[in-house]
């Protein structure tokens, strides 16, 4: 399930993906190597710009497992990119959206 942020100082909202992590294996030895931790991430702001990335770290094996892995990645890599944005429903998100994003007319209506 994906969650929403607002920063209303930079005027951006957010939408996060679920992080997801599954272990990456050395080919070669057939033992897990890292821990790969991604999201999908979208951005708009009050101009109508979007920017859609997927965010992802690699994580060491030996140091890592799947949930501390994913819990770094949020403090870390989520946190730095989140800044002051605060928590919102989806709702508000969809409010917002329908300010930020452009309506494109249906090409049936009469």
């Amino acid at each position: 399930m994906s969650s929403f942020y607002y920063d209303e100082e930079l005027a951006l909202v957010y939408k996060i993906g679920p992080v997801v992590a599954s272990v990456v294996e050395n080919e070669e030895q057939g033992v897990s190597s890292g821990i790969l931790v991604h999201t999908n991430v979208k951005v708009t702001n009050f101009r109508r710009e979007k920017i859609r990335r997927t965010l992802s770290e690699i994580y060491p094996a030996n140091k890592y497992d799947i949930d501390s892995a994913k819990q770094e990645f949020e403090n870390k890599v989520l946190a730095k990119l989140l800044g002051k944005a605060t928590s919102i429903s989806q709702d508000e998100y969809d409010r917002i959206k329908k300010r930020v994003e452009p309506q494109v007319p249906s090409a049936c209506s009469s």
